[in-house]
């Protein structure tokens, strides 16, 4: 019995002994894998997964872009501590990168290239992307997969995945036509190129584009990186009608006739009445110089996201529609009263001036990059529900 007791006593020393020693750790110490999820542990400064890689360091100018990329898990280093940044990027890698961007769906699409076996990693990346349209190979049998992807194709691919995902892609422009080689732009990668560089997501180097040079792996997850910073550039109905109005105080009476287009309350008891006023304010936008209503139009819409953008193109075709039924006698003029409207003369008004403006604000919409989505507003919802 005394024999049993003992050897407990030793036991129970050598807990409380382990126990002490445990305590007297340090917390830093205590912490031997801290994860790369952007929060802090136990009080210590976060740890970016960048910092793992000896090849990627703070002054780099793509190493947000990493951080992001691998906490994204859209890829991660060649080895535990290195990323290769400058390691030229394979078609099939960056096509890989795409699909993790987009949540690695699953699809049933009959692959034509003979060159991507099914049971290589990038197979259902590549399934996804052809069966969408955002890779169509280098020929109609052959994928390219081990071919390093060059600026053109890379632009072009991003630039079909962002349509894909909802983003506005017809922020187009002269910009592009400014860089020394320009000429040399194949033609299937014109537009791309064109978005990519006045969305600032590609950029040239000494006034070239060099749309042939392959492109590393910092490149291509830099330029995923800027897409994806792009959060106003993509259309979002979600919360309220305020939200969607730009409606800007402004001085300017013509850009004051832009709000009242602006702000029509569809479905609303005074919405017919208001539709009229929107309609009178497009007439006489129409009536004036037509470089003032332009400049009108542009500062309007230059302070405007992409929802706010879109909601506006919708707004106007409203009221041009409201327009053209007054003026070919489909709407009885007699509304104008009812609105307020009734000095307003109908009969000095010119149809060739509203169609010519109506031509000059959807040139703006699209170069200002609102997409073909407000031609879908035929009737009004979800509007007239807010």
């Amino acid at each position: 019995m005394k024999r049993t007791i003992r050897v407990f006593s030793l036991l129970l020393a050598a807990v409380m002994l382990l126990s002490a020693q445990a305590l007297a750790t340090e917390p830093a110490q205590a912490v031997t894998d801290v994860e790369h999820s952007g929060q802090c542990l136990c009080g210590l400064p976060r740890v970016e997964p960048a910092q793992a890689f000896t090849d990627v360091s703070k002054q780099d100018y793509f190493y947000d872009a990493v951080n992001w990329a691998v906490e994204k898990e859209i890829t991660s280093g060649v080895s535990k501590d290195a990323f290769a940044p400058e390691r030229d990027c394979t078609r099939a890698d960056f096509v890989t990168f795409l699909w993790r961007a987009a949540g690695k769906p699953v699809v049933n699409y009959a692959m034509s290239f003979s060159d991507v076996k099914e049971s290589s990693y990038y197979a259902e990346a590549v399934r996804w992307a052809a069966s969408l349209g955002i890779v169509t190979g280098l020929s109609k049998n052959t994928f390219g997969a081990a071919n390093a992807v060059t600026r053109e194709q890379a632009a072009t691919m991003l630039w079909r995945f962002a349509k894909q995902q909802g983003f506005d892609t017809t922020q187009g422009g002269m910009a592009i036509r400014e860089y020394a080689d320009y000429g040399s732009l194949s033609e299937y990668a014109r537009e791309a190129m064109a978005w990519a560089v006045n969305t600032e997501i590609l950029k040239g180097s000494n006034n070239r584009l060099l749309p042939d040079a392959a492109c590393t792996r910092a490149q291509l997850v830099t330029l995923l990186y800027r897409l994806a910073s792009q959060t106003t550039g993509k259309v979002d109905y979600s919360g309220d009608v305020t939200g969607w109005m730009y409606a800007s105080e402004s001085k300017d009476t013509l850009v004051n006739l832009l709000v009242r287009i602006d702000t029509v309350a569809h479905g609303s008891a005074g919405g017919s009445l208001q539709q009229t006023n929107a309609a009178v304010s497009l007439m006489k936008l129409a009536m004036i110089e037509s470089g003032k209503a332009e400049d009108a139009v542009k500062t309007y819409l230059n302070g405007m996201n992409a929802t706010q953008k879109d909601f506006f193109s919708f707004q106007w075709q409203q009221a041009l529609r409201q327009t053209n039924a007054l003026l070919d006698g489909s709407e009885d003029p007699a509304i104008l009263d009812d609105a307020g409207d009734a000095g307003f003369d109908l009969q000095a008004v010119s149809s060739d001036r509203v169609d010519a403006l109506d031509k000059t604000v959807t040139k703006l919409l699209r170069d200002a990059g609102v997409t073909d989505e407000w031609k879908n507003h035929t009737d009004l919802k979800p509007f007239s529900a807010a």
